[in-house]
């Protein structure tokens, strides 16, 4: 008997969001409702159409009641920009919160949600490129954000050393708890400043430089490839692009980029990374390049 008053409490809690919903949103108001939501550790960050911002505490304390694993809700109240890519957001249920604590291979980051631009959807990419670098191989870790590519690479790989450059001074800040809270502070080096600029300075250094820039990557492509040796190393290129000959453009951008350092280049791998719209895709571009 006690068994089945156990089982029936744990039916009455609701499945989902639409579930956790029913009676508190008109069926009108559910056709506008969008269930997916990003989570970043312990905040889930989700979209509230104008058509419902008067339900969105509603909404928010509905999607913690079935997820418990979440304390804080967000909606996104703009889109990524500036030079930054932050996007912007406002607690709507929950701890008033917005530090992610978001943890992946091993890792764990401090995230200022808001503040930074960071993808969980590249966690892949930071293992597969982990896999991929040699004992004592110097990495430049270009575009760091928060520092996962590095951290990553420094708790999987046996790389000896990572420079990691970040612009943006809220990501460095995150970045230098993260390094320490990981215990890599020996490993890499958190450099708050501009790839473009800093070219010069670390010209020649690196066996891999990875540039995961969200928009824009094909205009600091020489910029990173100055950053390897002559004798020869490896960038990890990413791009968004047409679906249809999704290689055709970067491979020509970096043909060219290659051309004018006279360098030369050949591909190791090229890959789809994600969907990221009907008609667009991430890609990445593995290749190698050498003094001529």
């Amino acid at each position: 008997m006690l068994n089945s008053k156990n089982n029936s409490k744990k039916r009455l809690k609701p499945r989902n969001l639409k579930e956790a919903l029913k009676g508190k949103l008109t069926k009108k108001e559910f056709t506008f409702l969008k269930s997916s939501f990003d989570t970043l550790g312990n905040i889930a960050i989700m979209e509230i159409p104008k058509e419902l911002e008067k339900k969105e505490k509603i909404i928010g304390e509905a999607l913690l009641s079935v997820n418990n694993s979440i304390e804080t809700v967000c909606k996104k109240t703009g889109a990524h920009k500036g030079k930054f890519r932050a996007e912007p957001v406002k607690i709507i249920a929950g701890k008033r919160n917005k530090t992610a604590l978001y943890k992946e291979y091993g890792c764990v980051f401090e995230i200022s949600v808001g503040k930074v631009f960071f993808s969980p959807r590249l966690s892949t990419e930071r293992k597969r490129i982990s896999e991929r670098i040699k004992k004592g191989e110097h990495v430049a870790a270009l575009f760091a954000g928060v520092g996962p590519f590095p951290i990553v690479f420094a708790k999987n790989s046996k790389m000896e050393k990572a420079i990691a450059i970040e612009l943006n001074p809220h990501a460095v800040e995150n970045m230098r708890v993260n390094i320490v809270k990981n215990k890599v502070d020996a490993i890499v080096e958190p450099v708050l400043g501009d790839v473009k600029k800093l070219s010069e300075k670390y010209k020649g250094e690196f066996d891999r430089a990875v540039m995961p820039l969200p928009k824009g990557g094909e205009d600091f492509l020489e910029d990173s490839i100055k950053y390897i040796k002559l004798s020869g190393g490896v960038v990890h290129y990413y791009n968004f692009v047409s679906r249809e000959n999704p290689y055709e453009v970067p491979l020509e951008q970096i043909k060219k980029a290659c051309s004018n350092l006279g360098r030369k280049f050949s591909v190791v791998e090229k890959r789809k990374v994600r969907d990221f719209a009907p008609d667009i895709i991430q890609v990445v571009i593995d290749f190698k390049v050498w003094k001529k």
